[in-house]
C-alpha cells in the first residue's frame, strides 16, 4: 500500500524554519561573490590592457629614439663622406699641379744645366784653314749706314 502522505520518514528530523532563510543568504552572498568577481576580472583586465598600451607606447617611442639617433648618424656619415669626397678631389687637384710643377723644374734645370755642358761652337768645330779674322765689336754693334760719312 502506499504511504500516506502526511507521514514521513523517521529518520530524517524536520528542519527548522530558519533554514530556507539561511539557504536564501547563502545563494545571495555566492551571487554577490560571483558579481563582485566578475567586477574584479574586468578591472584587471583594463588596467593591464592600460599596461599593455603603455608598454607597446615606451616601445614605439624607444624605436622612434633608435631610428632619429640612426637617421642623424647616417646624415653626418654622409656629409663626412661628400667632403672626403671633394677633398679627395682638391688632393687630385693638387697632386696635378704638383706634377705639373716639378715637370716645369726639371725643363728649367735642363735649361740651366745645359748651357754649362755645352760646348761652345767655335771649340766644337775648328776651321782646317787659317782662321778669319774675329770681327770687331765696334763694327758688329754700329748698323751699316750707307749715307753717312765717318
Amino acid at each position: 500500500m502506499a504511504p500516506a502522505p502526511s507521514s514521513r520518514s523517521p529518520s530524517l528530523p524536520e528542519a527548522p524554519l530558519w533554514v530556507p532563510w539561511l539557504l536564501v543568504g547563502i545563494s545571495t552572498m555566492l551571487v554577490v561573490l560571483f558579481v563582485v568577481i566578475l567586477g574584479k576580472y574586468r578591472e584587471q583586465s583594463r588596467s593591464l590592457r592600460q599596461l599593455r598600451d603603455r608598454v607597446e607606447g615606451l616601445e614605439h617611442s624607444r624605436a622612434l629614439e633608435r631610428t632619429t639617433i640612426l637617421e642623424q648618424q647616417l646624415r653626418s656619415t654622409s656629409e663626412r663622406l661628400r667632403k672626403l669626397e671633394s677633398l679627395e678631389g682638391s688632393i687630385a687637384n693638387l697632386q696635378g699641379q704638383q706634377d705639373r710643377l716639378r715637370v716645369e723644374v726639371r725643363q728649367i734645370s735642363r735649361r740651366q744645366v745645359a748651357p754649362e755642358l755645352e760646348i761652345p761652337p767655335a771649340v766644337e768645330a775648328p776651321a782646317p784653314s787659317s782662321p778669319a779674322p774675329a770681327p770687331s765689336a765696334s763694327s758688329t754693334s754700329r748698323p751699316a749706314n750707307p749715307g753717312a760719312n765717318p
